[in-house]
């Protein structure tokens, strides 16, 4: 079994996976976290190519960042500020590593979306595909289309398409629902409508979806909060379910616990029923 560890590169972190490094007593180690511990270091596109099973320390976007290169296990511990998709606080990191190595873990396999531009294929997003006005200030203006049938026309800042696992992400902020990751869709969600009719639809993920510029305007398409490219009129763009999964090491069950404290605000209730804030 060979271990990677990639890390954001904040001394905290950085001193979490020296101690991840030191229980596993071998790893292939991202170049930041190797220049720390004075050793050779690897791309995190070798690591994710060569490593079995990878550590990544950081928040969800360092985490977001290591799967636009594999599609092998993570076991994720958050250094960020929300860290939906980290497994272990850091206070944990260790113990749960142990469990991991003592085979007291399950594999927790996420749906993506896969992207091609005119012929091309784009990175696949974990989280989501958002396509957003160029300009601040102007309006863009976009046909959604499912599987060939013109659904929607949106005029504002944009448009995205989520898995169940980004709706509580990007998606969760601009309206959209949390959806169970075990449940098979998309949510596509509008960015700041011009027509507030417009709302988040959910669809199921073996629809083929297509974005379409209908004005002179062009969209950024980003993904995984990532600028991958533009979409501009003309252009043939196809989203559909990716044949590729985000695969995560862990170490119990616990989505709607994960999604209460995560968006509670860490707010604590008394014995009395009362709500107490940290």
């Amino acid at each position: 079994m060979k271990w990677g560890i990639v890390s954001k590169p904040d001394t905290g972190s950085l001193s979490i996976a020296k101690g991840i490094y030191e229980l596993l007593g071998d790893a292939m180690l991202e170049k930041k976290i190797a220049s720390y511990l004075s050793l050779p270091g690897h791309s995190i596109k070798e690591i994710g190519k060569k490593a079995d099973k990878i550590v990544v320390v950081g928040g969800d976007g360092t985490i977001l960042m290591v799967l636009r290169y594999t599609s092998k296990p993570l076991f994720t511990v958050n250094t960020g500020s929300v860290g939906f998709l980290a497994e272990v606080e850091p206070s944990y990191a260790v113990e749960g590593m142990k469990k991991v190595l003592d085979g007291e873990y399950f594999i927790d396999e996420r749906a993506r979306v896969k992207t091609v531009l005119n012929g091309e294929r784009l990175p696949d997003a974990t989280n989501e595909v958002t396509f957003h006005v160029s300009n601040v200030g102007k309006m863009l203006s976009i046909e959604l289309v499912v599987d060939g049938v013109p659904t929607e026309y949106i005029d504002g800042d944009g448009i995205l398409i989520s898995t169940p696992t980004g709706s509580t992400s990007y998606s969760l902020s601009v309206g959209g629902p949390i959806v169970d990751p075990s449940i098979r869709a998309f949510v596509i969600a509008p960015i700041a409508p011009f027509r507030h009719i417009s709302s988040p639809l959910i669809v199921p993920d073996d629809k083929k979806l297509n974005v379409r510029i209908r004005g002179e305007k062009n969209a950024k398409i980003i993904i995984d909060g990532i600028r991958a490219g533009v979409l501009s009129k003309g252009d043939d763009i196809t989203l559909s379910l990716s044949e590729k999964k985000s695969s995560f090491i862990r170490l119990e069950e616990d989505f709607y616990r994960r999604v209460y404290d995560m968006l509670s605000f860490r707010v604590k209730r008394t014995k009395n029923g009362e709500n107490k804030g940290d």
